[in-house]
């Protein structure tokens, strides 16, 4: 009832209509940190590119609560960053935000984009998290780990009697 629902709405299934669901985006950053997004549409809609997010939620009316209290405006702007790193252009964004409560036999449907004053404060923790996991990335370089010596020559035994089974010397 929830799909119908966001089927009805105006605009979403001309949306679906011109996209392709769950599709993986990766950015590698100019100091190597892989960053990935993994949008519910993406899409063309009036031959522009787009990202959709379908987000179920408890209290339709006040969405923005919710946007708040899931940092749902930084979600946004770490999407637009990659996508637009990826495809070199400028990517809109747009949540399709459903009510869980059915009013009138549907359940309540609308799309919506953080305002410029959320999307500016997304985009500073964005960066201020990126610039964080970078620092601490070249503060506590990965080193190689390995196992007990032990552990390896069992290892190597288990192999070697195999090996022995199967006529292989």
């Amino acid at each position: 009832m929830m799909r119908d629902s966001a089927l009805a709405y105006p605009m979403v299934e001309e949306l679906l209509e011109n996209g392709e669901p769950e599709v993986s985006i990766f950015y590698r950053t100019e100091k190597g940190t892989l960053l990935k997004i993994r949008p519910d549409l993406l899409g063309i809609y009036s031959d522009k590119p787009f990202l959709l997010d379908v987000k179920t939620t408890d209290n339709f009316q006040g969405f923005g609560k919710s946007v708040d209290e899931f940092g749902y405006h930084i979600q946004a702007e770490f999407y637009r960053l990659i996508a637009n790193q990826v495809f070199g252009q400028a990517i809109a964004f747009t949540f399709c935000a459903i009510g869980k409560n059915p009013a009138y036999g549907r359940f309540p449907v609308k799309l919506c984009e953080p305002d410029d004053e959320d999307s500016e404060q997304g985009v500073y923790e964005v960066n201020r998290v990126i610039d964080m996991l970078e620092s601490v990335i070249e503060t506590y370089p990965i080193v190689k780990i390995s196992r007990p010596f032990w552990a390896k020559q069992a290892d190597r035994k288990r192999r070697e009697a195999l090996m022995m089974e199967e006529g292989v010397a």
